[in-house]
């Protein structure tokens, strides 16, 4: 149908039913739909029933063509061309036509017995029967109104598509990406749908069994939205998302139990108190009446302790033969309501616990000397357990404590040791207590083999570094030579870590003179390498480097770690070594750390650095910290001596730092755009195609989407105007020289519009004129000139960027404001004559009124549902 004839039949039924359609933001649309529907129901007959089915079917079944990109593109669909041939309004308002025969189908009077019920059934049935992942996540956002439209149905095809092979939920779940804006979650309208089912008493067990199948698949990810929080939050004791009573509550977690034990496990662990304490809710019905009108947010107390009582008996059974979930299940002791928590306890003293290998039986007495010490060192807390009760826990640890030494002291070498420490000792000596606590337990190990011990105990730690460091404390020239150089040759983690955590100890302990005592005559230059790079980076240790390794001292330089840094050496010779030899990025946190102890700052190196820092190699680990950049970048900005086309590079290559965020900006770079025509032109012409020239689709290779993004950034963020001189001033004469030679330059180019459109977004940062104006009067001149509609639309735009984000209020006072602001600005410059620009001014003023209407219209909706 062509869509005037639309528009004038909609026009034509207006006038004998006003109430149906109504025009709104240039969309008509359709008023109380389902109200509509049953008032005209008697109108329905099986052919149009059987029309809704075949529309439907083609509209609904649309593949988006935007999951022919990559996933990193898709954000950008739209620029690509990839768009859905029927509009979301379109393929919302068939499902609510779904829905509407799903609920109300028995007013069609004229309709053969059933048939509107079973059109959404039939539909929903054969638009799932075998899909792919593509269709299921185009059609993500529909789903939760696709499940109010037949449940049963819906739910036997989520079902029948976890049992298809491949599964489509697999590959949905690896689209999912990295997340932010190179990645979606195509999963959360299903979660939604889901979660819509469980308020329903009758689909609550059956829609979370589905969820925690959904689980079971899921690799986990960035995306906050997952199948297990959807359970939880249905579940939470406090603030259920159900209408069905706490037994079938209970009863459809032991249906997980039963066949997904590992996601009931975790499930549990997020129902017991003091977890999930914010909730925003599950997603609710809109149309099915599952919710009834009396329901309430919250539980009574007895409600919530009957639920915490039955959520923590059914965890203290499953830990049962379950090592690995009685450690979880410690770290939540203090959560454990009676009577669950006495069983707990009797089993962790049963004979079953204490039996168990040193091995099995140390995690657990790990995590309860750490529980013990919490509540003993914080008894005065309102949330500490009585202390007769950790009197309890303390016996029982002591009953399963490991006898081993080796397994004993595993608890020492963790990488949080924090528990260990005591609060009521300072830090220095709880540091010094540590520290003899750690070599008293590597003199016990290596009573048992000797030196095979200690390297056999830091195979199985967290931080075998520690236990090498602990080592050399104990250690002789015997054991120097036991352990080197050969350990310097292992690759295997451990042992390398160990031997750096042994050469860092002795060291501390001799200093240089245990250096200069090995004897490395025949050692490889691999090993003297290795041995260095274990060592503090200090000045003496580079002179030694440079005697040890001579013209391979290169070695030593390319692979230093940026964790190294010393607070006390002059870095100056560092810095240059690592430019030498390829290592900018930790040269220039050698800049920043010899600017911020010693406010000595050596800028040409600071130069050379930042510009081979975005082409080196260097591993990732040793990248600078963005701030330490930026505040580089910055104290080279203001130094005048620094050659401004250095600063014009550096601030092109680092552009993405400099911003509101890093409180930066790209001083030069704005200079250039705002004093040099040639330059705002030539950035012009790589973000944007000429309309002039005939130029056929080629592929962009990554430099050149890099370049254009860069353009991008720096005209996103340029505020300072053409006109603004360096000394704060504004000249209207450099204003019109400036865009005069953009105006005939970009005409002939084919990049007028675009240009003059950002132009009109920088001009709205121009200064006000002298004269009393509240912008300078060359400005608003350009931007009243006839052929300038381009720069007025980009001032416009930039006057609606420039207001950032902000509470919107519901009675639509800031838009009221914001319009009232500039009416007002508008008047100021008509009273000059600058009538097309006056013009503009005034229907941006309207633009915001409209804006207010729809934020009080919206909210009355909002109210009225």
């Amino acid at each position: 149908m062509d869509s005037r004839q639309f528009v004038n039949d909609i026009r034509e039924i207006k006038k004998y039913d006003d109430e149906i359609f109504s025009l709104k933001n240039g969309h008509w649309q359709v008023n109380n739909k389902f109200s509509i529907l049953s008032k005209y129901a008697s109108f329905f007959y099986d052919s149009h029933l059987d029309i809704i089915r075949t529309v439907s079917l083609k509209i609904l079944s649309e593949r988006h063509s935007m999951f022919d990109l990559e996933p990193e593109d898709r954000f950008a669909a739209a620029l690509y061309g990839k768009v859905q041939k029927y509009s979301p309004e379109l393929r919302r308002g068939i499902c609510e036509t779904l829905v509407f025969l799903g609920i109300h189908g028995k007013e069609l009077k004229n309709c053969s017995l059933n048939k509107p019920e079973s059109i959404p059934n039939l539909t929903i049935g054969d638009l799932f029967n075998n899909a792919d992942w593509r269709l299921w996540a185009s059609l993500n956002e529909l789903l939760p109104l696709l499940a109010e439209g037949a449940p049963e149905e819906f739910l036997l095809s989520v079902e029948n598509a976890l049992n298809q092979n491949p599964c489509p939920f697999d590959e949905l779940f690896h689209q999912e990406g990295k997340g932010g804006i190179t990645g979606s979650n195509y999963m959360t309208g299903l979660y939604w749908a889901l979660e819509t089912l469980a308020w329903s008493e009758e689909y609550l067990s059956r829609s979370i069994l589905v969820l925690a199948e959904l689980a079971s698949h899921d690799p986990g990810g960035r995306w906050a939205n997952r199948p297990i929080n959807s359970i939880i939050t249905i579940l939470l004791p406090w603030f259920p998302q159900t209408n069905a009573p706490i037994e079938k509550r209970v009863a459809s977690l032991k249906g997980i139990q039963r066949n997904y034990p590992d996601i009931a496990w975790k499930i549990l662990i997020g129902l017991l108190p003091n977890h999930q304490q914010v909730s925003s809710g599950s997603h609710k019905p809109s149309f099915r009446e599952f919710i009834p009108d009396n329901w309430k947010d919250g539980v009574s107390n007895e409600a919530y302790w009957k639920q915490v009582v039955e959520y923590a008996s059914m965890a203290v059974y499953m830990v049962k033969g379950k090592t690995n979930y009685v450690s979880e299940l410690l770290n939540n002791l203090d959560n454990i309501p009676q009577p669950a928590f006495n069983t707990f306890l009797e089993y962790l003293s049963s004979d079953e616990i204490v039996r168990l290998p040193d091995e099995q039986r140390q995690p657990i007495w790990e995590t309860m000397i750490s529980f013990v010490k919490k509540h003993r060192e914080f008894s005065d807390a309102k949330w500490a357990l009585p202390a007769e009760t950790v009197d309890l826990l303390e016996e029982t640890a002591n009953k399963i404590a490991p006898f081993k030494p080796e397994i004993l002291y595993r608890h020492l070498f963790l990488k949080n040791d924090f528990y260990l420490m005591d609060r009521n000792v300072d830090w220095q000596k709880r540091q010094y207590i540590i520290s003899n606590r750690r070599i008293e337990a590597v003199k016990q190990i290596y009573e048992i083999n000797k030196t095979n011990s200690i390297i056999a105990f830091a195979e199985n730690v967290e931080t075998p570094e520690k236990v090498g460091f602990s080592f050399s404390h104990i250690a002789d020239e015997e054991v120097d030579h036991e352990l080197l150089p050969v350990f310097l040759d292992y690759d295997e983690p451990h042992k390398k870590d160990f031997i750096a955590g042994y050469i860092w100890g002795r060291y501390k302990q001799i200093g240089f003179s245990w250096i200069e005592s090995l004897s490395t005559t025949n050692w490889s230059t691999e090993q003297k390498c290795n041995l260095l790079l274990f060592l503090p980076f200090e000045e003496e240790i580079w002179e030694k480097a440079t005697e040890l390794l001579g013209d391979h001292v290169g070695d030593y330089w390319k692979r230093i770690r940026a964790n190294q840094v010393s607070t006390e050496s002059n870095l100056l010779p560092a810095i240059e070594c690592l430019l030498k030899y390829g290592r900018p990025r930790l040269a220039l946190e050698c800049i920043y750390e010899q600017f911020s102890l010693k406010k000595v700052f050596f800028k040409e190196h600071a130069i050379k650095a930042l510009i081979d820092a975005i082409s080196s190699d260097e591993p990732f680990i040793d990248s600078i910290d963005i701030y330490d950049v930026t505040e580089i970048i910055k104290m080279l900005q203001n130094d005048p001596d620094v050659d401004e086309d250095s600063l014009l590079r550096i601030e092109w290559l680092y552009l993405p730092l400099l911003n509101e965020y890093n409180d930066a900006r790209p001083k030069v770079l704005e200079k250039y755009l705002s004093q040099k025509p040639e330059f705002f032109i030539e950035v012009i012409q790589l973000l944007y195609r000429s309309k002039k020239k005939n130029e056929s689709e080629q592929e962009v290779d990554e430099r050149t989407k890099n370049i254009a993004m860069n353009a991008w950034k720096l005209l996103y963020i340029w505020k300072r105007p053409p006109g603004k001189m360096d000394d704060g001033s504004f000249s209207g004469e450099a204003l019109k020289e400036w865009y005069n030679k953009v105006k005939t330059q970009t005409t002939e180019t084919g990049h007028y519009e675009v240009a003059m459109d950002h132009l009109g977004k920088v001009l709205f940062y121009a200064d006000p004129d002298p004269n009393g104006l509240w912008i300078h009067q060359t400005a608003a001149e350009i931007l009243d000139e006839a052929e300038n509609a381009s720069i007025r639309q980009g001032f416009n735009s930039e006057v609606y960027n420039s207001g950032g984000f902000h509470w919107v209020d519901t009675s639509g006072k800031t838009e009221n404001e914001l319009a009232n602001l500039w009416r007002k600005k508008a008047e100021e410059v008509e009273k000059i004559g600058l009538i097309r620009f006056a013009s503009s001014l005034k229907e941006l003023a309207n633009s915001f009124d409209r804006e207010a209407e729809r934020v009080k219209s919206d909210f009355a909706e909002e109210k009225g549902k």
